[in-house]
């Protein structure tokens, strides 16, 4: 982790030279500042150089004391940053040398002070290099380093079906006891194991299988941490009984989802635990581990695929020693075999990494992650995280946040962090840290002052220790009133807070001067926090999913803001100073009211107050949803917003079609598009957008068209089409059918004839179909050939559709049909021995749901897993 302190003082140093040139300083200043990045460099290669090389005493006072050398070096850059910006927010020439004078008499200019301390730093790093000349002599030596450059690689599962090695026979025999339930009575069962022993994998493997899963009405995977929240844990459960219903979260005061309980399963490392919760002993599985053998071609399968799993003569006894070290655990084992898959095959790099496998981790209860046990975290927030923080720095051909993505996949793929979720293009959505690794995690925030946190249960940190991240979750009266953080903090997390006192929030911010993370996600906010303002250095602010309404004018003063994060919040209008973040990337506002389905007005945006200076918010990757200002200046300013990967518009006109075109046309990197019209009576122009950039995977349109533009035909990267309220009078299937990489199409009240036709060969690679509110439609038609990868289909409110779509039995994909408000004669036909059942016998996944009176009322008409 010190390579990534230095890393992130990288990013700062490329903020220091524009402040010098604008501040008209002295050129000795410059020098000591390059002086400065020489050191780093020379601190990175000697940390890239013994790379694999921890467990040694010697090198690892090494590495603590290089760590400290660059934390050291960030402290000194920040001064500088945050004394220098208070010089540069007073545009007017008067008043910027008043303040200037004031701030001097005040505070004195840090440039008086930061030679010396350049001088003390230098004097460390002489030491240091003295002392040890054999670290820090020529490395060149060194074999096989990894390259710091990022690569992708394919995220993949924790363990497939054919991974599953030593377990075959208590899988079947698990599958056989949750689904033959004698007199359907409640089956209750148990897997017992240490931590990597492959209870979640064996139950992840039977619970997500359609064939399964879809025996039951409704269902819902929660974890339990040591430390939970009951309600929390009820509310998650509810969320996830209702989405596997496809039914709409209901407020607490509504009626529960009408389920009777039929199956519980538990996975604990606990025997007792399992042996209490199980229905009887032959309902309990205890995994004891893999075998030696077993563990030994399960790990060889990994660390070599490339030679179908075979051990190369030289590294079988220390392929021994390691699956040996791994106790039969698959986690343990495969992870390792990943991670050594990329490793040169050299005895004693092999020998060396082994070597660092006996440190013995130590556990520390008052330590946790920033994030707590078991919490799943979006991909896209990670990413921007890292970003903000300087871990992941753009390169000639990718941006910050793609480079972040790849070493997240790296992650993944070595299984170091697991997927909860994955998005419909196959990427991951969500993740969170195996608790195999989390003790492992925890020493290494210890040992290097990386994160500390505060929770309810375990409320005491080290107070000797620096703390340059903090998390606090649960509440933040739990802080003690005490704590001094010496300024050193440079990130806070307030995690799941239900509780949060502004006068210890407020006392808290005005210390942590040099802040550059603050995330509030989830915080019972209803203010927004005045002392923000005052962190001159913030490059990221998240408040979503608090209930802030109002962003104050002084904004303008996080100048390096590069994230403001206002989803799921009750912002309605952004003030015009927004204009002067001329750094931000991401701007996210908008907010989703839904109640039983998604209406017009559903999605809420933000409206821009205009001003001239908007069109300098030129880093702009991510703006989604503003609404339309009333003169439509906006969308001449979007011209200049050339970056932008994502755009979402709502309130455009049908006047407003000329001025988008032009704009949308010169954004070569724009991957989601999203146009709302005003209102359902309102037409989107979009005839005239003969150009759309190839890069787009996402286009969601809603609102009146006459036709489509042509260009969408030729989009070869779209992966996802929303197309509702667009009424047209012929088949939009026409233009949309041999888009080569299309997943996911919605179509909601898009078309007004009768006949819906799929036609043979088209969309090839379809997984998503949800049809929806086609009030004309009484019959769909499946040409054999047409969507060969199909996995799931929605059919929603289609009142004259009768019979099942004609060819359905050439869908042999599909894995799950859900109806919603469809005719009753559509439901009787589908339904046990009647007349269409052979054309959706194949489908494992077959519910029905009816809205009566705000509530639903749900059908099951999967067949018996017998059949």
């Amino acid at each position: 982790m010190a390579e990534i302190a230095i890393s992130s003082t990288f990013v700062l140093l490329e903020i220091v030279p524009p402040l010098i040139k604008k501040l008209n300083l002295r050129e000795d200043v410059q020098k000591e500042i390059e002086i400065l990045r020489d050191w780093l460099n020379s601190l990175k290669a000697f940390m890239e150089d013994n790379y694999g090389r921890e467990g040694s005493r010697m090198l690892d006072d090494q590495v603590e004391k290089v760590r400290k050398i660059a934390y050291d070096i960030e402290n000194v850059i920040e001064e500088f940053i945050l004394h220098s910006s208070q010089y540069t927010f007073h545009n007017h020439l008067i008043t910027q040398k008043l303040h200037n004078f004031a701030h001097n008499v005040r505070h004195g200019f840090p440039l008086v002070g930061i030679s010396k301390k350049i001088a003390s730093i230098k004097e460390h790093i002489d030491e240091l290099k003295s002392k040890n000349a054999a670290f820090f002599g020529n490395n060149s030596n060194q074999r096989d380093r990894p390259s710091s450059s990022s690569s992708k690689i394919m995220a993949s599962p924790l363990l497939l079906d054919d991974e599953m090695v030593g377990y075959e026979n208590l899988k079947k025999e698990f599958i056989r006891h949750l689904v033959d339930r004698d007199n359907n009575r409640l089956a209750r069962l148990a897997v017992a194991g240490p931590a990597g022993s492959g209870k979640t994998t064996l139950v992840k493997n039977v619970f997500w299988k359609p064939r399964i899963w879809g025996q039951f009405d409704c269902h819902a995977w929660i974890l339990v941490s040591r430390n939970f929240d009951l309600e929390e844990i009820f509310i998650s459960m509810l969320k996830q009984l209702c989405f596997s219903r496809k039914e709409p979260y209901p407020p607490m005061t509504d009626a529960l989802p009408n389920a009777f309980l039929e199956a519980v399963i538990i996975t604990t490392s606990s025997s007792d635990v399992a042996s209490i919760c199980a229905s009887s002993s032959d309902h309990t599985y205890r995994l004891n581990g893999l075998e030696w053998l077993e563990g030994l071609k399960l790990f060889c399968r990994n660390a070599f695929p490339d030679i179908n799993g075979e051990c190369p003569e030289e590294l079988k006894n220390c392929c021994v020693n390691i699956v040996t070290r791994c106790e039969g655990l698959p986690l343990a084992i495969v992870a390792i075999g990943r991670a050594l898959e990329r490793k040169s095959r050299l005895p004693d790099d092999w020998e060396i990494f082994y070597n660092s496998l006996e440190y013995k981790i130590r556990t520390d209860p008052d330590l946790f992650v920033i994030f707590p046990e078991d919490y799943s975290v979006k991909r896209g927030r990670l990413t921007r995280l890292w970003v903000a923080e300087g871990f992941a720095i753009g390169t000639d051909g990718q941006t910050a946040e793609e480079v972040a993505e790849d070493y997240l996949n790296q992650l993944i793929h070595v299984n170091l962090v697991h997927v909860s979720k994955w998005d419909f293009d196959g990427r991951p959505r969500n993740c969170r840290v195996q608790n195999l690794v989390l003790n492992f995690i925890i020493q290494k925030c210890k040992d290097e002052d990386f994160a500390s946190s505060f929770s309810k249960e375990k409320n005491m940190i080290h107070q000797s220790r620096k703390i340059r991240r903090l998390s606090v979750h649960n509440d933040f009266s739990i802080l003690p009133r005490d704590t001094d953080f010496g300024g050193g903090v440079r990130s806070m997390f307030l995690l799941r807070l239900l509780k949060i006192s502004a006068v210890d929030l407020e006392k808290n911010l005005r210390t942590l001067k040099l802040l550059r993370i603050l995330d509030f996600q989830g915080a019972s906010l209803t203010k927004f926090p005045q002392d923000i303002t005052r962190l001159t250095i913030l490059k990221y602010l998240n408040l979503s999913d608090t209930n802030i309404k109002i962003i104050p004018t002084s904004i303008t003063k996080l100048f390096y803001l590069e994230t403001l994060d206002l989803k799921r919040t009750n912002v309605t209008l952004l003030p015009k100073e927004i204009s002067h973040l001329h750094n931000l990337r991401h701007l996210l506002a908008y907010k989703y009211n839904v109640e039983n389905y998604v209406n017009f007005d559903s999605a809420q945006g933000v409206e821009m107050l205009y001003d001239e200076g908007i069109g300098k918010l030129t880093n702009l990757q991510k703006l989604s949803l503003v609404k339309i200002d009333e003169k439509g200046q906006i969308l001449q300013v979007l011209k200049k917003m050339t970056r932008l990967r994502k755009l979402g518009l709502t309130g455009l006109e049908w006047k407003h079609g000329t001025e988008l075109s032009a704009s949308v046309g010169l954004m070569e990197n724009l991957k989601t598009l999203d146009l709302c019209s005003t209102t359902k009576q309102e037409y989107l122009q979009l005839g005239d957008m003969s150009y759309l950039p190839q890069t787009l995977e996402r286009l969601y349109l809603k609102g009146l068209l006459t036709e489509f533009p042509a260009s969408i035909s030729s989009l070869s990267k779209l992966h996802k089409i929303h197309l509702k309220w667009s009424k047209l009078d012929y088949s939009p299937l026409m233009a949309l059918q041999f888009l080569p990489n299309l997943i996911e199409l919605q179509l909601v009240d898009c078309y007004i004839g009768e006949v819906l036709i799929f036609e043979a060969l088209c969309f090839t690679k379809l997984k998503i179909l949800v049809i929806e509110e086609l009030l004309d439609v009484n019959m769909i038609v499946i040409q054999d050939g047409a969507m060969p990868d199909l996995k799931q289909i929605s059919l929603r409110r289609c009142p004259n559709l009768m019979i099942c779509p004609l060819g359905m039995h050439n869908l042999t994909k599909v894995e799950e049909l859900t109806l919603y408000d469809m005719p009753k004669e559509l439901i009787a036909r589908i339904r046990e021995n009647s007349e269409d059942r052979a054309m959706v016998i194949y489908i494992p996944v077959i519910h029905s749901f009816t809205l009566k009176d705000q509530s639903w009322e749900f059908e099951n008409l999967s067949h018996s897993f017998s059949q």
